[in-house]
């Protein structure tokens, strides 16, 4: 049977938060320096983002910083989610990374509905200061563990 719409939403909620804590922490794992230059430097190429440049990536970064919290989640429920929640999941999670990634702060966008969402001014600010807004969906794990005070320090720089 095909999932209820409740459990469709409850399912992929779950694998929102589990991507979003997978990839902060292998995505900030990529900026290390030791690592950086080799690996995650070819994505940040595009100073400036555009869709395509989402998906641009090391081969390593890919796999471990891409689809390896992408699929946490549904390899977490395992055998207990129905196939078509999980390919909706991964049609959610690639329009999400080509939001964040399109150069544009679209106000009408679905993802800004998502409470504490990033945003593509978020993510863009990451890409020209190449520094902080290591999470996905979510801005939580850059307010938890301080890695987005620059940003906020340059909008109210900014603003003022």
């Amino acid at each position: 049977d095909l999932p209820d719409p409740l459990t469709l939403a409850l399912e992929i909620t779950f694998f929102m938060v589990v991507e979003d804590f997978f990839f902060y922490w292998t995505h900030r794992l990529l900026h290390w320096r030791m690592i950086y230059p080799y690996i995650h430097k070819m994505h940040h190429t595009h100073g400036t983002t555009v869709g395509i440049a989402a998906e641009y990536a090391h081969p390593v970064e890919f796999i471990f910083g891409n689809m390896l919290p992408t699929s946490a989640g549904p390899a977490i429920l395992g055998a207990n989610v129905h196939l078509l929640t999980v390919f909706a999941w991964y049609v959610i999670r690639f329009g999400e990374t080509l939001d964040g990634h399109c150069g544009y702060e679209f106000s009408w966008s679905p993802f800004r509905l998502i409470p504490f969402s990033g945003s593509a001014e978020y993510h863009d600010f990451h890409h020209s200061a190449n520094v902080g807004n290591y999470s996905s969906f979510f801005s939580i794990w850059d307010s938890v563990f301080g890695t987005n005070k620059v940003f906020y320090e340059h909008l109210r720089e900014r603003d003022q």
